[in-house]
């Protein structure tokens, strides 16, 4: 028989508490049921959700409380992208005018509608935009017109001829010549007879080739939006520019969806409406093919495609435990029992986090899923029981016998779990510190319905089948016997007792998987790219890859805040100087600077222009006469020299008058015209002097609410020029970014702050569960080598599921590190229970692993493996991940604790006793005497 050893103060204590649970039932019963229904309520009226991924980082980090500051000037900037893919501009443009139309009938669901910058409306003030040296120019230009737009205009008008103005050419050059000083206007005409003698030559070969010769264009101001598409030569004040990729191919719509609150997928609504639309306004344009991409639609499709995912996996793993269940039990009595104290402890935990915590956020939601894998701490109280028994206890002493071998292993386990979670908590991520929280006190509260809840079931269900079991004419005590029941799942089978007999041999083979593991292992990197955490067949995903393709950082932008214009312009131009920046966006542009000074000069441009007359009452001009042209183009290159531009320009006329047949006809079309174009760049130039200021105000609503803040504040967005998806790209342009503004904020900043915290905080839970599992073993097993040997299967297993994620080339990522510290407790656990089977053994043997111990490690850990396993059927690629990780971590810690832990305790119990044979067998010789040989 096993010597027996006093039970130490935790054994005590479960002993107790379970005598009182066996005394009291039904009042623990009742209670249990208050409890539970409590907790149903509080998480039923108090419990919310917080789905954002603002949420998952503490708002006391600098990075949130930028963030903060732009939400409250500036709202939320998460944006839905519509991408109108085609070769004809002009019909994607229309298409995305379809689309808009009907966004903007439905305000519920959408708002800040951006598509296209018109500023149309702004023309009229174009001058505005120009620098004042250049309006001064244009002023002294205009005023030296004088002879066109005042009182002999109709008669210079006339004079407005190729002839005219090369004779004028020509006394000028004779009088720069003689040593005479010429006028501003006489070099204006220098200036400009060039490009009309160029025209006219043109015009003579090619009437088609005729192109304005003058040069008063005007040019807007530059183009803000975010597509960032060269307007090449338009004027952006002239016609509506949409937003297009480089090589024209996507053009781009973006808006915002009205989110739903409480909700893990608050822009579903308004995606399934988006979709509506796009499905409806696409037939109308077959060649231009509609999608939809953008971050809150990313993330809807991920939660909702995971909510599927896990939903069926829940099935899955429900039904996989559910076949489990019934072979290992043979019968519905303990599963239900065990699934019981499960579920319990899980609404315990739901209520828990309500009143502590308040609220769910998109990792912590997870909780529930992982307590079913790690919460089943009935599997080993029943496999216990059911030993007890079946060798004949009576139901009060099996469950004494049970709080006395198993209870100790689950609180010691569940302390191991909850500490490991707990752990997580010292974690610089708040998601993660809520999840720790949520599921470590979950873990303790599952351990605590089955060492109070399951006792009681265990005494009520057997009172009942006493009672249906006694005949009417017989009564005997049922409850003292079990054997005539179900068996359950027999363990060991037919492989574990041959490899106990060999346990150097066991220990070499996995001494050999230890080390190919850890060969394997530097294969291993890790993946900080979100977007290859979601299902490629995804649509938005598919059109996100497009978007990447051709326009790469077209939706990923550093944010600034100026308070003042000058201070975004200098921004601006900061930013423009960063080889990581693709372009900048801004509308502090949009309001021409120094408009005080600049009104008077614009003023008087528009004033002068009033005499410009219609281009339908020009009077006819003088005709030029072939000869007269041909003369004059040789005096002017003899006066100017054969290598001047005006020279070069007047020998080219002459060659085309020279071989025209119909020069004179030609001629005088081309003077019509080129009166006519004067009189069209007049009015216009007339058409866009209009003294008066542009505000902010006068900007379009659609650019306004998005850059313009509550304070007035101006709103800078530099954006990537590579994709920042990639997390190499990211941290780049962020440490560019500073260095142009410290102060700059926007989802850059927080999706790098967030995967830094993410996985230094997984790795960080991971050493802080070590380290809290350590103190919790010392304090159960109080002995170094106790400990080492606890600890031996989670290093173990660690180090098989690093190598078979190498080797199969699974890469770590911000899904699946969560469960380096899952796989920490789970590890330890099942060393704690051979440890604790170990210490009630008989030591006048070699150790050889309990059959009830051995039982509930395995049936446990295949639960658990069939829970977390269910997740790797999902479309999503984290989450499949996860259940991988898990899954074969969680395999490997099993094999370990029941293969290999077993085999070097008993090589440790073969060593001592041999010792002690050795120490038996000698005899004791007393001094003086000869021992025979």
């Amino acid at each position: 028989m096993s010597p027996q050893i006093p039970p130490d103060i935790l054994t005590r204590s479960i002993v107790g508490l379970v005598a009182g649970v066996v005394r009291y039932p039904w009042l623990v019963l009742a209670v249990t049921a208050a409890l539970t229904v409590a907790a149903i309520q509080l998480a039923y009226a108090r419990l919310e959700y917080h789905t954002q991924r603002n949420d998952l980082l503490s708002a006391d980090k600098p990075c949130q409380q930028r963030w903060q500051k732009y939400l409250d000037a500036f709202g939320d900037d998460d944006d839905m992208v519509v991408i109108a893919e085609g070769s004809d501009r002009q019909q994607m443009m229309t298409a995305l005018d379809a689309v808009a139309v009907r966004l903007q009938q439905r305000p519920e669901l959408f708002d800040r509608v951006f598509h296209k910058l018109d500023l149309r409306h702004l023309q009229d003030r174009a001058l505005l935009h120009l620098p004042q040296d250049k309006l001064e120019a244009i002023r002294g230009r205009i005023d030296r017109m004088e002879a066109l737009l005042g009182p002999v205009g109709p008669v210079a008008w006339r004079m407005l001829a190729i002839q005219s103005l090369m004779a004028n050419a020509a006394v000028v050059l004779e009088n720069q010549a003689a040593g005479q000083p010429i006028t501003d206007a006489d070099r204006d005409l220098l200036v400009q007879l060039p490009p009309i003698a160029t025209a006219a030559a043109q015009s003579l070969r090619d009437p088609n080739r005729y192109r304005n010769p003058w040069t008063l264009t005007i040019t807007g101001p530059e183009e803000a939006h975010p597509a960032g598409q060269d307007v090449a030569q338009q004027d952006a004040l002239a016609v509506p520019q949409y937003f297009f990729t480089p090589d024209d191919s996507l053009a781009l719509l973006t808006c915002r969806p009205i989110k739903a609150a409480q909700s893990f997928t608050p822009a579903k609504e308004a995606s399934a409406a988006m979709r509506a639309i796009l499905a409806e306004v696409g037939p109308q344009f077959p060649a231009v093919a509609l999608g939809l991409t953008g971050l809150p639609v990313l993330e809807t499709d991920e939660m909702m495609l995971s909510d599927f995912d896990s939903r069926r996996a829940s099935w899955l793993a429900l039904l996989g435990v559910a076949v489990l269940y019934l072979f290992v039990y043979r019968g519905f009595r303990y599963p239900l029992l065990t699934l019981t104290t499960l579920v319990v402890g899980t609404i315990w935990a739901l209520g828990w986090a309500t009143l502590t915590v308040g609220h769910l956020n998109i990792l912590s939601a997870t909780f529930a899923v992982m307590l079913i894998g790690m919460g089943d701490y009935g599997v080993l109280w029943v496999a216990q029981y059911d030993e007890a028994r079946r060798q004949g206890e009576s139901v009060e002493v099996a469950l004494r016998r049970t709080a006395e071998r198993a209870g100790p292993s689950i609180a010691t386990a569940a302390a191991t779990t909850g500490l490991a979670f707990f752990a997580v908590m010292l974690a610089d991520f708040q998601a993660v510190a809520e999840l720790g929280w949520i599921a470590g006190s979950g873990v303790l509260l599952c351990a605590a319905s089955c060492l109070i809840l399951m006792p009681a079931l265990l005494v009520l269900v057997e009172r009942r089948r006493e009672r249906n079991a006694v005949a009417p004419h017989t009564r005997f005590n049922h409850l003292t016997s079990h054997r005539d029941g179900p068996v359950i799942l027999a363990f060991p089978t037919a492989w574990l007792p041959g490899l106990a007999r060999r346990p150097q041999l066991v220990l070499a083979l996995g001494a050999f998987l230890v080390l190919a593991a850890g060969l394997f292992a530097s294969r291993l990197h890790y993946d900080h790219n979100l977007l290859n955490l979601q299902d490629r067949t995804l649509d938005s995903v598919q059109w996100e890859h497009k978007l990447i393709d051709r326009a790469a950082g077209a939706t990923w932008d550093s944010l600034s805040v100026a308070r003042s214009r000058d201070e975004a312009l200098v921004l601006k131009a900061r930013y423009e100087a960063l080889p990581e920046v693709g372009r900048v966006v801004e509308i502090a542009s949009l309001v021409p600077a120094e408009q005080e000074r600049k009104l008077p000069i614009v003023q008087a441009i528009h004033v002068r222009l009033t005499g410009v007359p219609a281009v339908d009452q020009l009077p006819a001009p003088v005709e030029s006469e072939p000869g007269m042209v041909l003369e004059l183009a040789g005096r002017i290159s003899r006066l100017a020299g054969s290598e001047s531009a005006i020279a070069r320009a007047c020998t080219e006329l002459a060659a085309a008058v020279a071989e025209s047949p119909q020069a004179s006809h030609q001629l005088r079309e081309f003077d019509l015209r080129l009166g006519r174009d004067l009189v069209s760049e007049l009015l216009r130039l007339k058409a866009v002097s209009r003294p008066a200021v542009v505000t902010t105000a006068d900007l379009p609503v659609e650019l306004r609410e998005r850059y313009i803040g509550a304070e007035g504040e101006f709103l800078v967005r530099a954006f990537a020029r590579d994709s920042l998806w990639d997390y190499e790209a990211l941290t780049r342009f962020t440490r560019a970014a500073n260095t142009v503004d410290p102060e700059a904020t926007g989802k850059t900043f927080r999706t790098l702050e967030g995967l830094r915290q993410m996985k230094q905080g997984f790795e960080r839970a991971a050493l802080y569960a070590l380290a809290a599992i350590v103190l919790v073993l010392m304090f159960d097993l109080r002995r170094l080598a106790d400990l080492a040997m606890g600890l031996f299967p989670l290093g173990v297993g660690i180090a098989l599921t690093l190598g078979i994620l190498g080797l199969f080339g699974v890469a770590l990522n911000p899904a699946n590190m969560i469960a380096l510290p899952l796989i920490v407790g789970v590890g330890v656990d099942n060393g704690v229970h051979v440890l604790h089977d170990f210490r009630s053994r008989d030591t006048r043997r070699a150790y050889r692993l309990g059959s009830a111990t051995g039982r509930g490690i395995l049936v446990a850990g295949l639960t658990t493996v069939l829970g977390f396993g269910a997740l790797m059927t999902a479309r999503q690629v984290g989450m499949a991940s996860l259940g991988l990780v898990l899954a074969v971590g969680v395999l490997c810690c099993m094999i370990a604790a029941l293969v290999l832990l077993p085999a070097l305790l008993q090589l440790r119990d073969l060593r001592q006793l041999r010792h002690q044979h050795a120490d038996a067998s000698t005899v004791i010789v007393p001094i003086g005497t000869t021992k025979a040989a």
